[in-house]
């Protein structure tokens, strides 16, 4: 979030100008030096859920602040979210990691990311965990994923893949939008 806010200072000419620049042109800058740093590689992250909540915050944040909507001033997140045409970050960094998961479901199978992912799975009821706290992981926030869609690892690997070659289907699994 300190690096996005960083990158959207060096534009804060841009977010001044008002009714100078109409809202979708300093949405696309926004979009383009801003959020694009703040997602980077966000497909292959496995942040705890206040991590997310932080970045939807900072995301808001920026967004009232280029709509120039200060304290006195309120509006829901929702409206918020409509106004400028946009999800919280939150649902697009789920968004993106359903799509790569989905990738890798697609791959070849001898392709190193498929064979970890096998290797991951067969070796969680092998080997003893560590010990202390669960840790936040890929593989456990997939999991997650998975059992929000009423889906289990485990016991249909070999359905989770055939359903990761409809792409349609696949798609649809991971929309989550709530806010549009």
């Amino acid at each position: 979030a300190v690096v996005s806010t960083q990158s959207k200072g060096k534009y804060k000419a841009v977010w001044e100008q008002g009714p100078r620049i109409n809202l979708a042109t300093r949405l696309k800058v926004y979009e383009a030096q801003v959020v694009s740093v703040l997602l980077y590689n966000c497909s292959s992250w496995a942040v705890p859920k206040q991590t997310l909540h932080s970045l939807d915050v900072c995301h808001r944040k920026h967004l009232r602040s280029m709509l120039n909507i200060k304290f006195p001033v309120c509006i829901s997140n929702k409206t918020l979210y409509k106004r400028c045409e946009t999800i919280p970050l939150s649902e697009r960094v789920a968004t993106a990691r359903w799509k790569m998961f989905g990738h890798i479901l697609r791959s070849q199978t001898n392709a190193p990311a498929l064979m970890a992912l096998k290797f991951a799975l067969s070796s969680a009821n092998d080997m003893k965990g560590r010990r202390g706290r669960h840790q936040t992981n890929l593989l456990n926030v997939l999991k997650c994923d998975l059992r929000e869609r009423g889906l289990n690892f485990s016991l249909q690997f070999d359905e989770i893949v055939e359903l990761a070659w409809n792409r349609q289907g696949w798609n649809l699994l991971g929309v989550t939008h709530q806010f549009i």
